[in-house]
């Protein structure tokens, strides 16, 4: 679904995407970050609190998987835009300022599509109040209804004080913390039928519809889970291919999604009849170039280049 949202093709006649990309993933809008967040915090339980590991290791793992790819894609990203600005949508300022300023400011900075790991860092350090929530039903389901109700709260997300996307924080907790509870619970195993996923189909529809924020996610997460249950029943390897790269194909994709977009589709190839071929191009790129370079990397003995790609 991310994957999806990032495809653009350039309509020459309007100057816009091209409307057949937004209509394909508009309907994932309210699913596809919340539910990486969630599957983030349903791992977390599973891997780590389940397993009672401690708050160092903890964090020493997550300053590995986290802030130093984080670190090295900032400047990656940066060079990027320092080779292709005059190609971008979005064209920088190329300065010492702007480059330091991408580490902490995401928003009109190259590392902008990397926020989610600064929001995952923060919500990673909250990790031993995770801890002690899950000893205890009551305050697991006291601290949902507060994450619920703190997930309103409007913030300035230009201030100057949204530093490290501090200021989105709030609007993830209730995703991440619900993966937690949702696994803590066990709560797949009520939806693992075809007539609960229908169901779940039609209240997002409704929830879609009315644009009911919160609730239109949590649905959304709850049929996509349901969806991917049943899928898992008969079709076990279907996303076999690049299931163990994820992590990785949302740090690199979006460069070879632009390149097929920017490059490839506007400036060379353009025709209207070969929309759906670089459609798949596109959306292709984004998958398998990331897994490719992550399967290659894997190879690298030397264990710091490998941590730079989020690899062990």
């Amino acid at each position: 679904m991310v994957i999806m949202v990032h495809v653009q093709l350039v309509d020459m006649l309007t100057g816009e995407n091209h409307s057949l990309c937004t209509a394909l993933s508009f309907p994932f809008h309210p699913i596809r970050m919340p539910l990486f967040i969630f599957i983030s915090g349903g791992l977390l339980y599973l891997s780590r609190i389940r397993k009672e590991i401690s708050t160092t290791a903890l964090y020493k793992d997550k300053f590995q998987r986290i802030v130093i790819p984080f670190v090295f894609f900032v400047v990656v990203y940066y060079l990027i835009k320092c080779v292709f600005n005059q190609f971008s949508k979005t064209p920088i300022e190329l300065s010492w300022t702007n480059f330091f300023e991408s580490f902490v400011y995401y928003r009109g900075h190259s590392s902008q599509s990397l926020w989610f790991l600064a929001v995952l860092m923060f919500l990673m350090l909250m990790y031993p109040l995770f801890r002690y929530l899950c000893d205890n039903k009551y305050r697991m389901m006291a601290f949902l209804l507060f994450c619920c109700g703190i997930f309103y709260v409007d913030t300035d997300l230009e201030s100057r004080w949204n530093i490290f996307y501090i200021m989105e924080v709030h609007h993830y907790l209730v995703y991440f913390f619900f993966g937690i509870f949702f696994f803590r619970f066990e709560l797949y195993k009520y939806i693992e039928n075809i007539g609960i996923l229908l169901v779940l189909v039609l209240l997002y529809a409704i929830c879609y519809y009315f644009s009911l924020g919160l609730l239109t996610s949590m649905i959304g997460i709850f049929m996509m889970c349901s969806l991917c249950l049943i899928i898992g029943q008969y079709y076990p390897n279907l996303f076999s291919s690049f299931r163990e790269y994820i992590f990785q194909i949302y740090l690199m994709s979006l460069p070879f999604q632009n390149f097929v977009e920017l490059i490839l589709w506007k400036h060379f190839f353009y025709n209207e009849q070969l929309l759906l071929l670089f459609y798949a191009i596109n959306l292709l790129s984004g998958l398998y170039i990331p897994v490719f370079i992550s399967k290659l990397v894997e190879r690298c003995p030397i264990k710091v280049i490998r941590l730079c790609f989020g690899l062990q």
